[in-house]
């Protein structure tokens, strides 16, 4: 098994549960209403995971799911510190806190680390006479 789809399966798990669990507790407090989009695209990047690392007949999709997680939730990650969030008053708000910095790091960072770490163990051509 490679490492992409390792982190696939890995972020498979992560994204159900971090959908699950906010999903439920906003429920209860009747806050869902607020933050339902936020709570879909987990869903959308579980199910692209569970694709990539489980259905898919190669390691490619895995690979570009390490990539546009690790740039989209990388970069999300961060700017959630100095943002409450894009779209908030629309009704597809996503809504940023502490929580939710975190966990886009915890996603994303180590995505980026992968694809980084592969990119350098690749060779690079060499073209002669050059």
């Amino acid at each position: 098994m490679t490492c992409y789809l390792l982190y696939s399966r890995i972020a498979a798990v992560a994204f159900a549960l971090y959908t699950i669990y906010p999903v439920v507790t906003k429920l209860n407090d009747h806050r869902l209403a607020h933050d339902w989009s936020h709570g879909a695209l987990h869903l959308c990047s579980c199910l692209v995971a569970i694709y990539a690392g489980w259905i898919a007949h190669s390691d490619r999709p895995a690979k570009l799911f390490a990539i546009g997680i690790g740039s989209t939730y990388g970069v999300i990650g961060v700017v959630g510190w100095f943002i409450p969030g894009p779209l908030l008053d629309t009704p597809v708000a996503l809504p940023l806190g502490p929580a939710d910095n975190v966990f886009h790091l915890v996603v994303g960072v180590p995505a980026l680390a992968l694809v980084a770490t592969d990119a350098l163990r690749r060779p690079t051509a060499v073209v002669p006479g050059h």
